[in-house]
């Protein structure tokens, strides 16, 4: 999935997706696709992302959003 796919379907910007990784929040893997390299998610990648974007459109800092979608994960919350 290309970063632009990823970003439209999470309702994200790339931009975003590449500060998440460059903050080392996810690591995605390169693939070769015809003349480019695209990036590949893990499907659990893509939930933290789903989070971690959540917790900032609420408010919280980079730091402190990862922390909650990863605690999220972990233990998840009964709704």
């Amino acid at each position: 999935m290309r970063i632009t796919d990823l970003a439209r379907k999470i309702g994200a910007s790339a931009d975003e997706l590449r500060y998440i990784e460059k903050k080392g929040f996810i690591k995605s893997r390169m693939t070769k696709l015809k003349q480019r390299e695209v990036r590949q998610y893990r499907e659990s990648d893509i939930r933290k992302i789903e989070l971690i974007i959540k917790f900032r459109r609420q408010g919280f800092t980079w730091d402190v959003a990862h922390n909650k979608a990863t605690e999220e994960l972990t233990k998840p919350t009964l709704l």
